[in-house]
């Protein structure tokens, strides 16, 4: 054998077989991580954008229904939207001075990918009853993200056609973590009489919002609930 291919024969120890099996797990750890931190990034960012874009629609068109009102007109019928149409606009100080999202009718996953949305069958603002409002809190712009910080005492404000309804709440999180937290299965918060048969009458007008417990997860539930203080009509 010539002396130059003599110098080219590795003198290294092949790699075991046990040693090739986790070289390979290895690998497809990292390349687990890489898919699991890209799937991350599009929860809280491209489902953002999506969520985003949603949104300029909604009030695209809610401006629109709105504008065609003529001025001593009724109010629309809340009740005659379908879901998926644009149902009026929320604010909660407690999130900011300009956290403003519009609502959409409608609570299934298509209807809160585009924002918070209004539990079809529950009150309307200012009805006698219970206004259900739920929204994401990781992903698809995280409406309710701080919801835990909500306090007894803060401010709900709901604008429609014909006014802006404010809420005071009554029983929040307060800043736990874990306030307010219930199965999935407890639909009875956005009862017409929360805690009530359904066929209850009710003397108040309510309004309860919902989230998913954990933040990046849905195991479970978180609410908070609050009473009509002023209205369009004082």
């Amino acid at each position: 054998m010539p002396r130059h291919a003599q110098q080219r024969v590795s003198t290294r120890p092949r790699r075991s077989a046990w040693a090739v099996v986790i070289g390979g797990i290895g690998e497809l750890l990292l390349t687990a991580g890489a898919l699991v931190l890209l799937f991350v990034v599009y929860i809280l960012w491209g489902t953002g954008i999506q969520t985003a874009r949603a949104q300029d629609a909604l009030e695209d068109e809610l401006g629109t229904q709105w504008e065609q009102l003529a001025p001593d007109a009724p109010a629309p019928d809340p009740d005659a939207l379908a879901e998926g149409d644009a149902y009026g606009i929320l604010r909660i100080p407690r999130f900011g001075d300009d956290w403003e999202f519009t609502i959409v009718q409608g609570v299934q996953p298509d209807d809160l990918a585009r924002g918070p949305g209004h539990y079809p069958n529950t009150a309307n603002p200012g009805e006698l009853g219970n206004v259900g409002i739920a929204a994401h809190r990781s992903g698809h712009a995280e409406p309710f993200a701080d919801f835990p910080q909500l306090r007894v005492g803060d401010t709900i404000e709901i604008e429609m056609a014909d006014g802006t309804y404010v809420y005071q709440l009554d029983d929040a999180p307060d800043g736990d973590s874990d306030g307010n937290r219930i199965d999935i299965s407890d639909v009875w918060v956005v009862d017409p009489v929360p805690g009530e048969p359904r066929d209850t009458e009710p003397t108040e007008q309510r309004i309860t919002l919902t989230t998913c417990w954990p933040r990046f997860g849905s195991s479970h539930r978180m609410y908070a609930t609050g009473t009509l203080v002023s209205g369009p009509s004082g």
